[in-house]
């Protein structure tokens, strides 16, 4: 005892070896050997079949991605050609239609220049036609002029 009336008490080993000590490691390796079969191992293989499931989720992941890639590869290789042959068509078609433009406008231009023509040849036929006439009559309209000016005949 000490001076204030306590005692001091002495510090119990943490573990305790005796005979309960045997009991508790056969109820261990009884509990082992019972739970094992039962819910340890299909446990266990539970978890690796989901490990094996998401490794080979990951492995077709992967091979579904290259393949998209080179599906993506192969679209725009595919797609650049056609824009290149519709581009190519749109060119010819362009130079079509401006080579046929272009033969109108000409064959108009010569349309317009013949009529043009045949209108000039009708019109100097007239214009002879009308001096003709015009040089038959000049004298008679002299003499007409003349009488109504001096107000006389000739």
């Amino acid at each position: 005892m000490t001076s204030n009336g306590l005692s001091l008490l002495v510090a119990a080993p943490v573990v305790d070896i005796d005979g309960t000590f045997f009991v508790q490691g056969a109820l261990f390796l009884l509990l082992m050997a019972v739970l094992w079969p039962l819910l340890f191992k299909p446990w266990l293989d539970t978890q690796a079949r989901r490990a094996e499931a998401i490794d080979g989720a990951i492995v077709k992941a992967k091979d579904v991605r290259r393949q998209a890639d080179e599906l993506l590869v192969e679209h725009d290789t595919k797609l650049t050609a056609a824009r290149d042959r519709a581009n190519d068509l749109r060119a010819d078609v362009r130079k079509a239609e401006e080579t046929a433009q272009a033969q109108a406008l000409a064959a108009a231009r010569t349309e317009a220049a013949d009529k043009a023509e045949a209108a000039r040849k009708r019109i100097t036929e007239q214009a002879e036609v009308a001096r003709a006439g015009l040089a038959e009559r000049v004298d008679g309209l002299a003499q007409d002029i003349v009488t109504r000016l001096l107000g006389r005949a000739p």
